[in-house]
């Protein structure tokens, strides 16, 4: 019962072939290399023409004005906010006899050039100046105030004319 088993020599050929292919053969492991680029430092680059302000040459930018609250002017070139105070002003007179404080809204044609937009006015006499560009000689004022739960109420369209316009408007009723 012993039997020889016969192989010939291409078929011994093949499976030497096949067995040193299979155990010649080994694994690499992509995962552990590791690429090192080392970049530059970028280099910084301003946005902004003038840091200081935050903004680029002729943008617009406010100046605080005691007199009028917070001007709009222009970035320059020596990177300054140029806000004009010089123009035709109007102070228009409020006199509340509500007891509690009231929202007022300004709104004006052609829009004025400093002066508050909206304010708080309490019980009694309240100024408010606005100044419009230089020359103005006509321009319309539209006031609208809060009255509690009543809501929002509008005052009469102002309508102010002059060479130039200036001068004190009112004093205008803030009344419920």
């Amino acid at each position: 019962m012993n039997r020889l088993i016969s192989v010939s020599p291409f078929r011994m050929l093949m499976i030497l072939t096949s067995l040193t292919a299979l155990f010649a053969c080994t694994k690499t492991n992509y995962e552990d290399i590791q690429i090192v680029q080392e970049l530059t430092d970028p280099e910084i680059v301003y946005l902004m023409d003038c840091e200081e302000l935050e903004q680029n040459i002729g943008d617009t930018c406010h100046v605080e004005s005691n007199q009028f609250g917070y001007v709009m002017g222009f970035v320059t070139d020596e990177c300054e906010c140029d806000a004009e105070t010089n123009g035709e002003q109007i102070t228009i007179a409020f006199e509340s006899n509500l007891w509690w404080s009231s929202l007022v809204s300004v709104q004006t044609s052609p829009m004025f050039i400093a002066g508050p937009t909206s304010f708080e006015i309490g019980p009694g006499l309240t100024l408010k100046q606005f100044l419009f560009e230089e020359g103005t000689t006509e321009c319309a004022i539209s006031i609208s105030h809060t009255c509690g739960p009543s809501g929002l109420l509008f005052l009469p369209e102002i309508i102010l004319t002059g060479t130039p316009i200036n001068g004190v408007v009112g004093p205008l009723e803030i009344d419920c």
